[in-house]
């Protein structure tokens, strides 16, 4: 049985994201070799641009260390989480608290040293804890968000607190602080989860604004 039929049956789709691109294409490059049941179908170095890739979410996540990251570890490992996407973490416990990694949702949390087999066995471990994202039958529908609530919304979901976006868009706490609550309203008024700043991340990927 030749390796695509081993694709076609019980392929896990992973995205890797970490700032440092060699260590990235050299993943990509192993796992296409030696693991032929886990496709890279992501490789990113901001979570930005993991979040907003067409084949985003995969089954597993695995989140490296992003020193240049504006979004805390705990939010994209909520929101990856939140759109059905396992994550595991491989970064040391200096770079990624292990612990707080965990305590947000990450499968696992393995040292950066972790030997790349033990790193296969942690994703498809991860990938068997998968549920199934919910089908959505009908489009989702879009807030209609004004202009200030786009720009306060794209600056929260990149990891700004509410006084950041306030500084940034060069207006008064509290107006900031308006924008971001309509934005929670026009998205539950259309039945969209958007509590938590995992969830603002979630739908602001769900509608290209992130």
């Amino acid at each position: 049985m030749g390796s695509d039929a081993v694709r076609t049956r019980g392929r896990i789709t992973l995205g890797i994201i970490d700032d440092f691109a060699i260590l990235l294409e050299s993943l990509r490059v192993w796992l296409e070799r030696n693991a032929p049941d886990v496709e890279v179908v992501i490789c990113a170095s901001t979570f930005r641009d993991f979040a907003t890739d067409p084949s985003f979410p995969p089954d597993v996540t695995l989140i490296g260390e992003l020193r240049h990251e504006s979004t805390t570890i705990a939010s994209r490992i909520k929101a990856c989480v939140a759109a059905g996407s396992q994550v595991v973490i491989v970064a040391d416990d200096r770079a990624v608290d292990h612990h707080q990694a965990l305590q947000a949702g990450a499968a696992e949390a393995l040292p950066r040293k972790t030997p790349m087999l033990e790193i296969v066995q942690s994703i498809r471990r991860a990938s068997q804890r998968q549920t199934p994202p919910v089908r959505r039958s009908a489009p989702l529908q879009r807030p209609r968000l004004s202009p200030g609530e786009r720009q306060a919304l794209t600056f929260y979901v990149q990891g700004y607190s509410t006084q950041q976006v306030a500084t940034a868009m060069n207006v008064k706490y509290e107006t900031a602080k308006t924008f971001l609550r309509r934005v929670r309203q026009k998205y539950a008024a259309v039945d969209r989860a958007a509590g938590k700043r995992a969830d603002l991340i979630v739908r602001a990927t769900e509608d290209g604004i992130l």
